[in-house]
């Protein structure tokens, strides 16, 4: 009797275990397929995966000088991450992916490269929902740092 026990025990904890792996790699996988709209410039991908009124802020500091801070709306963040003609290319590593039901929030540094030249660095915040079975961003905070970067793990960029 105990050994059954023990044996279902296990078997529900590493089923809540794999439940949860795969969660989070459902929660990157949207987050990576902002940054692929970004590479691509597709609109309907991004649009796919953004919230309707999404708020988007990025936060700008160098050193002693005061942050300054760009909030964009839903519309604001298509047209702007859609319409450039340069070849931007974001990538992050060492993502930390916090769950709760249907909300998650994923933290992440990040480097950013446009043209194949680096332009700067900083940390992502994405704040996900999970509606209808899908993975959305519904808002997005982001740094935005050209001095002091750390080299990127993810080694020389790829085009």
């Amino acid at each position: 009797m105990l050994k059954a026990f023990l044996l279902i025990t296990a078997f529900i904890i590493s089923s809540f275990g794999f439940s949860q792996t795969n969660e989070h790699i459902l929660i990157l996988e949207t987050v990576q397929k902002f940054f692929d709209s970004i590479e691509t410039r597709n609109r309907e991908l991004l649009e796919s995966i953004l919230v309707p009124g999404s708020l988007n802020i990025s936060v700008r500091k160098a050193e002693d000088e005061e942050a300054t801070f760009n909030i964009m709306s839903y519309e604001e963040m298509v047209a702007a991450l859609t319409r450039s003609g340069r070849n931007a290319k974001e990538r992050s590593w060492d993502e930390t992916v916090l769950t709760q039901g249907n909300i998650a929030v994923v933290w992440t540094p990040y480097d950013f490269h446009l043209d194949g030249e680096f332009s700067h660095c900083g940390v992502d915040s994405f704040q996900l929902i999970k509606q209808a079975g899908q993975w959305l961003i519904s808002n997005s905070s982001w740094t935005l740092e050209i001095e002091n970067c750390p080299q990127s793990p993810l080694g020389p960029i790829d085009y």
